[in-house]
């Protein structure tokens, strides 16, 4: 016999506590000497024996009640077979609901198949079965929290469960669920458990390349407490239709997610062919908002091949737009026919730029081209269209610079920072700011690796070691000479070539246009001079996004809490480089402040898990109906599935954010905050992996069988059979309802014997005085009933 609660026999002791009471009761009884009483005791004498009896029963039933609730709080074990039972059984209906399930056959689609065939076993099992349901996309999910046994009474509404389960737009893991339904607790009195796994049979959700987690399952399996069997159906064998095939959106792609009010940005579809055979021709629209914008007829494409559609739009006002691409097409999976991805479009980029010259021209000023590239000179845009608005700032001033509403820091040609420079840049990098630094002339290398570098906890993401020149040529960089570098500049070995950037060896996200040397003239930059970084053990664990063509590392990322640092080994000016005359400067400067000040900026395209953070400036809250004053806003969050999340609001610093971790489906959130008119769009992607509908082969089922059939070993067999037992604690608590309904019935019999049945009357006879009758002086019977005891009567002992 085992405890589940074996701190509860620690009360025991308490089930003496009536007869202990008993007995200091009785020693509280006093002996009176009363002769009266004497006749009294000789008339009950016969009695005394039975009563004692019936006292020391009563006694022993309050005991064993007592004894019998601590024993039933404990909540005793038995091994199984004990008390009669043949253990009770449990079903766990795991059910493949991703998007692959959405495909249509003959008889609907899958998820309807397995819905109705779930149905259907359900209604075979026995009504003391137990019974689970388990969703797999993106990850299990259990329907309802614990079993609920298949009677009459629950098993219509386990079939509701089992019929309100819709496909969603994510990707099953399988072999996660299958851990999750044979690793599930279960009741001690257990037996068996029987999996049922229904599916579409596609290859994408079964992950069997994970061959050491199917390996784990199977041991898993083999050492499980209850005898456990997985049973797959596979819906796919049951469907006669003939394929359609099957083309999808895989994704919609766009230069930058942060684009400017009249600033034309161009969206690329990729289409895919999942099917063998070539698609016909078909129709393309391309939505705003669900507004349709443009339409364009799409060319065949070849079997199991990609291809792209290219649309350029202008956005007119600032907000955040849903662009939506959708193929129309009739195939097996509708669901993967169109994408989305939602679009920020604001009325400016706030940046900041360090300029250390400002007593020089302006055109000598380390942020000139700079400021050029965004479209700014003599501190005005030449064009109004232009969303980018510099800042510029000394050195020393940049450590009392309110950065919170800043995007991005570049520094064109790094000098000395104080420390408190350092600490404010980090701080704003951490919180997810952009930080561009170019390298130059009056860049001290042992403060840079010092204070920038900090033993690879800086803001730096390599050392930098001396300054390479390419051509054995007189230095006449402008105070070179003068800050003492001389002695530190080494010359490049010389091989015949000029050094130039090499814009075809990285495929950085931030160099994508940089690498089409058809319009652009990256690869013609030369360079004179350049820091060289020194690199550690693993080169590859640097991002680099530019190398020069020697293979030298020209700007390399360093990534600090939700932002990103550039440093980039030659300055943003004409020094060192043409670099800032070339045409394709100015796509550089753009592409890589957008890239910069994509952390910072609202995130609004996620992935699965990847929480929802909304931030509303203080003032914008108070200037609106979200909030007022100091009072935190609140919004409604709406998942793909027509749920609504109340959220409240959190005070960080100046601004309420909004947060939510609840994204696990695939597919188009809104954020509705206070009363506005205009919800906030979101969007969840999806797989394209699940688009592929090719199902497993023979040897993958066969390696499937094996992984899902248990062989447990006799010890495993021995301890499950140990391990397996029935509770006894219902059948205590039933015992201890009939010991206190026998202690009743017996203390009331006690109770009629010692005052009788009678009822008590109104009045008594003492509650009147006492006449007593006339008394006739010849009478001599009355005056010797009035004659009290004599002296020498035998008094009586009464307790």
């Amino acid at each position: 016999m085992s405890f589940l609660s074996i701190a509860f026999l620690m009360a025991l002791p308490l089930a003496a506590a009536p007869l202990l009471l008993h007995f200091f009761d009785r020693r509280r009884n006093a002996v009176i000497h009363w002769g009266a009483m004497q006749f009294l005791i000789e008339a009950s004498t016969r009695k005394t024996s039975a009563r004692r009896l019936k006292q020391w029963l009563l006694l022993l039933l309050r005991c064993l009640a007592i004894a019998a609730l601590i024993f039933a709080l404990a909540r005793p074990l038995i091994p199984a077979g004990y008390l009669g039972s043949r253990g009770e059984g449990e079903t766990v209906f795991v059910v493949d609901n991703s998007m692959s399930m959405l495909r249509e056959t003959d008889s609907g689609t899958m998820i309807q198949q397995a819905v109705r065939r779930g149905q259907e076993m359900l209604s075979d099992l026995s009504r003391t079965e137990e019974v689970r349901i388990l969703t797999t996309a993106p990850y299990p999910v259990w329907a309802s929290a614990g079993t609920v046994r298949s009677d009459s009474r629950n098993r219509q509404w386990i079939a509701s469960q089992l019929d309100q389960l819709n496909a969603t737009e994510g990707r099953s893991d399988l072999l996660a669920a299958l851990f999750t339904a044979v690793q599930a607790e279960h009741k001690p009195s257990l037996s068996s458990r029987r999996i049922v796994l229904l599916t579409d049979g596609q290859s994408a959700d079964w992950r069997l390349e994970d061959r050491a987690g199917w390996n784990r399952l199977h041991d898993v399996l083999n050492e499980s407490p209850v005898r456990t069997e997985i049973e797959i159906v596979r819906l796919d064998q049951a469907s006669q239709a003939a394929s359609k095939g099957n083309i999808g959106v895989d994704e919609i792609s766009i230069d930058r997610l942060m684009v400017g009010v009249g600033q034309p940005v161009t969206a690329i579809a990729t289409l895919h062919n999942y099917d063998a055979a070539a698609s016909q021709t078909s129709q393309l629209v391309w939505q705003v908002d669900g507004e349709s914008k443009r339409e364009q007829a799409i060319d065949p494409i070849e079997g199991e091949q990609t291809a792209q559609a290219n649309w350029t739009h202008t956005f007119d006002a600032p907000g955040t737009y849903q662009l939506r691409c959708q193929i129309e097409h009739d195939d097996d999976l509708p669901p993967d026919n169109q994408s989305t991805l939602v679009v920020q479009v604001v009325q400016s980029v706030p940046i900041v730029i360090v300029e250390s010259a400002f007593e020089l021209a302006e055109m000598q000023q380390d942020s000139y081209f700079i400021q050029a590239a965004l479209g700014w000179i003599d501190g005005r845009p030449l064009d109004e269209s232009s969303i980018y608005v510099p800042t510029l700032v000394s050195p020393d001033e940049l450590a009392t610079t309110d950065l919170t509403e800043q995007r991005v820091v570049v520094i064109p040609n790094l000098t000395r920072m104080s420390d408190d420079g350092i600490e404010k840049l980090t701080e704003f990098v951490a919180e997810g700011g952009g930080l561009w630094v170019g390298l130059g002339p009056r860049t001290d290398v042992d403060r840079f690796n010092q204070q920038w570098f900090a033993e690879a906890s800086g803001l730096a993401p390599l050392r930098i070691d001396r300054i390479v020149d390419s051509a054995p040529v007189e230095l006449t960089g402008q105070g070179f000479a003068e800050q003492g570098f001389a002695e530190e500049m080494d010359t490049a070995p010389a091989d015949g070539r000029q050094l130039r950037i090499d814009p075809f060896r990285s495929e950085h996200p931030a160099t994508r246009q940089l690498a089409d040397d058809q319009q652009l003239d990256l690869s013609d930059a030369m360079v004179d001079r350049y820091f060289q970084f020194v690199l550690g053990e693993d080169p590859s664990a640097v991002s680099v996004l530019l190398r020069l063509n020697n293979g030298q590392p020209l700007v390399a990322e360093n990534f600090i809490g939700r932002g990103r640092v550039l440093v980039q080994a030659i300055p943003l000016r004409l020094q060192w480089s043409d670099l800032a005359r070339t045409q394709s400067f100015v796509v550089m400067v753009r592409d890589w402040i957008d890239y910069l000040a994509q952390p910072r900026a609202t995130q609004f395209n996620l992935d699965p898990g990847q929480p929802i953070v909304m931030r509303l400036a203080d003032a914008t809250a108070n200037g609106s109906e979200a909030g007022t004053g100091t009072e935190a806003p609140t919004a409604l969050l709406r998942t793909p599935q027509g749920d609504a999340v109340e959220l409240a609001a959190q005070r960080r610093d100046d601004a309420f954010v909004f947060q939510s971790s609840r994204t696990r489906l695939p597919g188009e959130y809104q954020l509705e905050i206070g009363l506005s008119d205009r919800p906030i769009p979101f969007h969840v992607r999806r797989s394209a992996e699940e688009s592929n509908l090719e199902r497993l082969n023979s040897d993958a089922w066969q390696q499937i069988a094996a992984a899902t059939t248990a062989n447990p070993s006799p010890e495993s067999m021995s301890a499950r059979a140990s391990s397996q037992s029935d509770p006894v604690w219902p059948y205590l608590l039933l015992g201890l309802i009939g010991l206190i309904a026998c202690e009743l019935v017996l203390a009331g019999i006690l109770s009629r014997e010692r005052f009788g049945s009678a009822g008590i009357p109104e009045y008594s006879d003492m509650d009147s005085p006492m006449v007593p009758p006339a008394a006739d002086p010849g009478d001599t019977n009355l005056h010797s009933a009035a004659t009290p005891q004599s002296a020498h009567s035998r008094p009586a002992e009464v307790v």
